[in-house]
């Protein structure tokens, strides 16, 4: 059953919820190589891919964002509107101040990261990739084996319409300069391997790739 974010906040984070960075000694250990018998490996995918903003501080927005995101679906982004995103101001901070963002940028990330979910609510194309779809999911995790072994991919947005398979990346990097169509098709380059990588996970499926961009309300879709 979905309950209202604005209507029962949550109580205020307490010094508690937050992650402090604790510097303490290396520590020098000998790992032995695992045996030539083990079974292919689970491992994370996509690898590890730099956000444009500030490195650690711009992957926690990404989460948060993600996050969001996968609860708007679920509720019904029809439920949602600016004013409702609004009202998440302090619920965004303490998601934040959970994931250990240092109080001097933490003000910085959670307007990025209410940008980007007044963003997604309020573009037509961000509104048609939340709505209620047939076979919707956000944030699916599956795994699939590959040359390398096996790998546990999470999808953020995937669902069937128009007679195809929706598999969709959100991205929360943005251009602020000049040639903002140059900065999407150069994002597209650059997250199309992973694209396609996602839609083998779906044999015999007619799929459909794109990046969805709630900062920019921009979309790219791989040909």
């Amino acid at each position: 059953q979905s309950t209202d974010a604005a209507a029962a906040p949550a109580p205020p984070a307490s010094a508690a919820d937050e992650l402090r960075v604790v510097a303490i000694p290396a520590l020098e250990a000998a790992v032995a190589e695992p045996p030539g018998a083990v079974a292919a490996a689970v491992s994370e995918s996509p690898p590890s891919i730099e956000f444009s903003w500030v490195g650690e501080t711009a992957r926690h927005v990404g989460i948060v964002t993600h996050r969001w995101l996968q609860r708007i679906a679920a509720d019904g982004v029809e439920r949602w509107d600016a004013a409702r995103v609004a009202a998440l101001r302090e619920a965004v901070g303490r998601d934040l101040a959970r994931r250990g963002i240092p109080v001097g940028e933490r003000e910085a990330a959670r307007r990025r990261v209410l940008q980007a979910l007044e963003g997604a609510t309020s573009d037509e194309r961000g509104r048609w990739l939340l709505g209620a779809r047939e076979g919707a999911v956000a944030e699916y995790r599956l795994r699939v084996a590959g040359p390398e072994g096996v790998k546990l991919i999470v999808i953020d947005r995937t669902f069937v319409a128009d007679g195809r398979r929706w598999i969709v990346d959100y991205k929360t990097s943005a251009h602020e300069g000049a040639e903002p169509e140059r900065f999407l098709d150069r994002e597209l380059e650059r997250y199309s391997a992973q694209l396609s990588g996602y839609a083998a996970a779906f044999p015999g499926e007619n799929v459909a790739l794109g990046l969805y961009f709630p900062l920019m309300k921009a979309w790219r879709e791989l040909a």
